[in-house]
């Protein structure tokens, strides 16, 4: 199986993708892990053993989805999941796993102080 896994931006949030790179490949040994990021972050996961490819968003869009089109992958794992990923996703046309950041909940807890977040956390 061959994995894009899509966090565009911040350092410290591309970081908090290494558990789920790490996972992903002990529970898949043999899967193909490809890493998409803007370019000034690139650094960050190049050197990471459980990843195989690093893509930058150092070009047009166009040629962006041009070369992870030729890449065939099975499945999107988007960890930044906004509108630009969910473009990307409808270029490529492949199934996608997105991840839900509950962004309005956070809205609603910081500016309203109604705590509709989950009682489990995020990482468990």
């Amino acid at each position: 199986m061959k994995f894009l896994i899509i966090r565009f931006s911040s350092i410290g949030d591309i970081v908090l993708t290494t558990p789920v790179v790490r996972c992903l490949k002990k529970q898949l040994p043999d899967s193909e892990i490809h890493f998409l990021t803007k370019e000034s972050f690139g650094t960050i996961v190049e050197n990471n053993p459980y990843i195989d490819k690093v893509h930058l968003l150092a070009h047009s869009w166009e040629t962006v989805v041009h070369e992870l089109k030729q890449e065939s992958y099975d499945y999107i794992i988007d960890l930044h999941h906004n509108l630009r990923t969910l473009r990307l996703k409808k270029d490529l046309g492949i199934a996608s796993f997105p991840f839900n950041k509950l962004n309005i909940q956070k809205w609603i807890y910081t500016n309203l102080k109604w705590n509709m977040m989950p009682d489990v956390h995020i990482v468990d």
